[in-house]
């Protein structure tokens, strides 16, 4: 088979590192894989695991986008693949407005993925237009039938993401290389539980409430804490990353939170952390950020509702907390640095290579 997909860049992100993962399983399997995609510092990860990259700018949300129909549909015929796999909304568009014009005998399959639980209006209901629709969860699938297809009938499959088995597990510890580094470049963490959060700096992921939580564990216990923030800031959040460290200064915490930026370390992060938090203010379709840590052995915390849930539910349904509630945050955070939760259980759920193969399976019915 030959297999495009769109994703709008190559920069970071669960969505893009699913990609690199179907990309790579793709040329194992002796499949023809090519990604469409604005660009970014994933490509070369991409282009040497055998996959094709094809720059195009899809990804900007005007009208000026849409000059691309006609290129990309001609582009799309003289390729000639077998699967079309659109994967976000710009580029959905796009790719969407150009297959209708092409004839039914040189038409490729259309598949889209809903990886998120957008607002439902116009521009996000052309996830739902494809035949043929992956949900990345129970959640994204609810969210996909109960505001788009109320009535209309579509060949709909749901293919948890996940962690690659060989890479996340329980035994996994860094080595001792990394440590080194890792302690040279912040020496205040050492002999320290470290509290990790990880994500876009953005007002939707609610870093404030992590903040206030290490605020409150150093108040009402004597443990050594640190906060470790990784993920970097997008030009328009910088007004709200200003605004965290405004806070940290207030609470005179500037010696126990580190911004790390963008780290392509976080497995191991992740792997000397006391726990892992994800307190994003809506609820999210899958949640990635808390099934690595758990897959490592690692507790994780998160609001239980949508995607995050599903693997809380199956891996450690104690780090499941009610939406915004502080004290039971704070509760089971102080239970946890305490040795006083439950175990974690060993992920066989959520891998990699289960995604993979129901895709290209998925991809052959298709086809």
């Amino acid at each position: 088979m030959k297999v495009i997909q769109f994703v709008p860049t190559l920069e970071s992100g669960g969505v893009e590192q699913g990609v690199l993962e179907m990309s790579l399983a793709l040329v194992e399997n002796n499949h023809e894989s090519h990604v469409v995609s604005a660009g970014g510092r994933l490509v070369k990860q991409l282009t040497d695991s055998g996959s094709h990259h094809h720059k195009w700018d899809l990804h900007k949300k005007n009208i000026f986008t849409f000059k691309y129909v006609k290129p990309i549909r001609e582009w799309i015929v003289s390729m000639n693949p077998d699967i079309v796999h659109v994967r976000s909304r710009m580029p959905a568009w796009i790719v969407w407005r150009a297959i209708q014009g092409i004839s039914e005998d040189k038409k490729p399959a259309l598949v889209s993925t809903i990886h998120g639980l957008y607002s439902v209006n116009f521009y996000s209901a052309v996830m739902s237009k494809p035949k043929n629709i992956i949900t990345v969860s129970k959640s994204a699938n609810e969210y996909l039938t109960s505001n788009y297809l109320k009535s209309v009938k579509k060949n709909i499959k749901l293919i948890y993401r996940g962690v690659n088995d060989q890479e996340y597990n329980q035994s996994y510890s860094p080595e001792n290389e990394w440590l080194d580094r890792w302690y040279k470049e912040y020496p205040n963490t050492k002999e320290h539980k470290l509290l990790t959060i990880a994500g876009r700096i953005s007002p939707l992921k609610d870093f404030d409430k992590i903040i206030f939580l290490a605020k409150s564990v150093k108040e009402k216990s004597n443990h050594k804490i640190k906060l470790l923030i990784a993920g970097e800031a997008k030009h328009k959040h910088q007004k709200y990353l200003h605004s965290l460290r405004e806070k940290i200064k207030s609470m005179n915490l500037q010696e126990d939170v580190h911004f790390l930026g963008f780290r392509k370390d976080i497995k191991q992060i992740y792997s000397i952390s006391s726990i892992v938090f994800n307190t994003s203010n809506k609820p999210e379709s899958f949640g990635r950020s808390i099934l690595e840590p758990l897959s490592l052995g690692i507790p994780s915390i998160a609001y239980g509702r949508g995607g995050v849930q599903e693997i809380l539910e199956s891996l450690y349904p104690y780090g499941s907390v009610s939406p915004n509630d502080d004290k039971e945050m704070l509760d089971k955070t102080l239970a946890i640095l305490e040795d006083k939760s439950p175990d974690i259980k060993v992920n066989t759920k959520f891998l990699t290579s289960n995604m993979c193969k129901q895709t290209i399976e998925f991809y052959k019915e298709i086809s």
